[in-house]
């Protein structure tokens, strides 16, 4: 058997290898798996089985893993992986660990690696005992490969039955096989690879997140590799978020979650006019994130609601019951979007519409690189272009859409603004995406006018959301005098705001851009 659960590359059509898929399967899936239509059908021959076993060690402090590293061994060799990828561009979801050393012996590796960790002070921290299967495919007319780890993870603590699937071969190929083949199993991408896994969970943690905030690109990157680092980076928050809803009663994973979504839309479409050859993947993915955030907005609005418009409603009127009984009927229908949340994330439904659809095909997305493939000669020149060229065209288009409705927002109907404020969001966002192309100072200065006019807009629309939230929640005169008492609040709250958002804005509006 080979040394090592990672598959070796196979070389792509072009001759070049192409990334390996790593997925997650459910371990009672495991024994029917080759016989689902999918894999069955591009079968090249019988597997190969061996037994594996890999042994992870570190220090008793855990000072590899404090470093982001695994140091494994099996049958003799050691390697030494990534846990998280972090801000290092590449490693994108769903792919195995890069691999930055091995050896057959743990005194070969270079010592640089372990970072001055000795020998003597590693001890073995958790295990994998199982078996490997390793089956022949032929997809397309080119030579594939799925390799299965079914077996469990073990130590002090763990004794937990797992199933990866490592998918080798031509990536949109073996992508597309992923893809049917979670239509007859229930395959998912991974919330982390298979050392971190084990290595936290020895702990009774979860693993880290492979990546949060906001995606950056790389001073040097090509439109193509820019598209890339912002669908992989969003596509890991997205996903490690929705593990979280649900786990504790706080609303951060449902507002992050909303604004990685959001993000990723906008990155959608800042790049739209790179790949116009084929949008279809584009539009199906931009309706799917839609109805997404839709459902997210629901529950987050509520959040909002209870956390900042009722709280103060509550806080002039204390002791009100008629505020009380609004809140507690606030908090039922907050409750009630959560569990549609929940609902949705949970469900084994393998439609087009479902979550398990669209998380699979958020963390395929990087390595299919859709946006790449059957590209005119014109379209491919684009997508090797600089992105620092493309992105001043791109800041550029969208600030003028923003800065259309003039040097003075007043008068201006609340549909309007609210319009406004989204295009401002939009603007923001495609900074933060661009951000390391330019000098850092002047990024921040604009930024720092930007983010006072986002906060003064979001007090408009919280306070107009609010309004429609309690006209939703029913009632006869005492929640008529509550609704009233909120339109009362938020009036008084609107004009502040109104006027705070005139003298941010010409203050905004006569600024230079950065990119000129």
């Amino acid at each position: 058997m080979e040394d090592a659960p990672t598959a070796e590359p196979i070389p792509s059509h072009h001759g070049e290898p192409s990334p390996a898929i790593e997925l997650e399967l459910a371990p009672a899936e495991a024994a029917r798996l080759l016989r689902v239509q999918p894999l069955a059908a591009c079968r090249a021959g019988r597997a190969g089985h061996a037994a594996l076993k890999i042994v992870w060690h570190d220090t008793a402090e855990g000072a590899l893993a404090a470093r982001g590293l695994a140091l494994s061994e099996t049958q003799g060799q050691w390697r030494v992986e990534r846990l998280t990828p972090g801000d290092i561009p590449g490693w994108p979801p769903a792919t195995p660990a890069p691999i930055l050393g091995q050896a057959p012996s743990i005194d070969a590796l270079p010592k640089t690696l372990l970072g001055g960790v000795s020998a003597e002070s590693l001890g073995p921290v958790a295990a994998f005992n199982g078996r490997r299967r390793d089956v022949a495919l032929r997809v397309a007319e080119a030579p594939a490969r799925l390799t299965v780890l079914e077996g469990s993870l073990r130590s002090l603590l763990l004794d937990e039955p797992v199933c990866r699937l490592i998918f080798s071969g031509d990536a949109p190929a073996m992508a597309a096989l992923a893809a049917e083949t979670a239509c007859h199993v229930l395959l998912r991408p991974p919330a982390a690879g298979l050392a971190a896994h084990a290595l936290a969970a020895a702990k009774g943690a979860p693993p880290q997140p492979r990546r949060l905030g906001a995606p950056v690109v790389p001073a040097d990157a090509s439109v193509a590799e820019a598209i890339e680092t912002i669908v992989a980076h969003l596509a890991d928050v997205i996903l490690y978020w929705a593990t979280q809803v649900g786990l504790s009663a706080s609303p951060e994973p449902v507002h992050q979650m909303r604004v990685a979504v959001r993000r990723l839309r906008s990155a959608l479409s800042v790049f739209r006019r790179a790949v116009p050859d084929d949008p279809t993947w584009l539009d199906d993915l931009a309706v799917r994130l839609q109805s997404l955030a839709t459902l997210l907005g629901g529950a987050r609005d509520w959040d909002v609601f209870l956390a900042e418009t009722g709280a103060s409603v509550a806080e002039a009127l204390p002791g009100d019951r008629r505020i009380a009984g609004m809140l507690a009927a606030a908090a039922r229908k907050r409750l009630a979007a959560y569990q549609q949340v929940r609902e949705f994330l949970a469900a084994p439904e393998n439609g087009q519409d479902s979550w398990r659809r669209l998380a699979l095909t958020l963390a395929l997305l990087p390595t299919r690189r859709p946006w790449s493939l059957h590209n005119s000669p014109a379209q491919a020149a684009c997508l090797a272009r600089p992105a620092s060229d493309y992105a001043a065209g791109a800041l550029d288009r969208r600030l003028k859409q923003l800065l259309s409705a003039g040097p003075s927002l007043e008068g201006l109907p609340h549909e309007q603004l609210h319009d406004i404020r989204k295009q401002a969001k939009r603007v923001r966002y495609t900074i933060e995406f661009f951000a390391p192309l330019f000098p850092e100072k002047a990024v921040r200065k604009y930024l720092a006018r930007m983010q006072d006019l986002q906060e003064e807009f979001g007090t408009l629309n919280d306070t107009a959301v609010a309004a429609g939230l309690v006209a939703t929640l029913g009632g006869g005169a005492d929640r008529a005098f509550a609704a009233g008492a909120v339109q009362g609040f938020g009036a008084a709250r609107m004009l502040r705001a109104e006027r705070r958002v005139q003298r941010t804005w010409a203050r905004f509006y006569r600024q230079t851009p950065f990119w000129d």
